[in-house]
C-alpha cells in the first residue's frame, strides 16, 4: 500500500475495501493508520473518515447500490431522509 499523500488529502473521506465489511476493516484498520503522512490528512484529523460496508452497497452493481448512494449522502453531505444509518452500513473511523 502506497502511503497516505497530500494529492489525496482533499479526496479521502470514505475507506469501503473489497470482502471488508465495517468491522473488519476496523480490526485491520492499523494497515491504514500507520501509513506516514495518515495523521496529517484533513479528513482525519477532523475525525471525518468514515468506515462504508464496500461489499454489500458499493463494489458491485445491483438493487442495493441506491442504498450506498443514500448512506453516502447521509454521511459525507447530512442529508436527512430515508431509513438511518446503522452501525452495520457505516462507522466513524476513529
Amino acid at each position: 500500500m502506497a502511503p497516505a499523500t497530500p494529492a489525496a488529502a482533499s479526496a479521502l473521506r470514505s475507506v469501503m475495501p473489497c470482502g471488508f465489511s465495517p468491522d473488519r476493516t476496523l480490526r485491520e484498520r492499523e494497515l491504514l493508520t500507520s501509513l506516514p503522512g495518515w495523521q496529517d490528512l484533513p479528513a482525519v484529523r477532523s475525525g471525518d473518515v468514515w468506515v462504508l460496508d464496500g461489499p454489500a452497497y458499493f463494489n458491485r452493481p445491483g438493487p442495493r447500490v441506491v442504498r450506498g448512494a443514500e448512506v453516502l449522502a447521509r454521511v459525507l453531505h447530512g442529508v436527512r431522509g430515508g431509513e438511518p444509518v446503522t452501525a452495520a452500513e457505516a462507522l466513524r473511523l476513529g
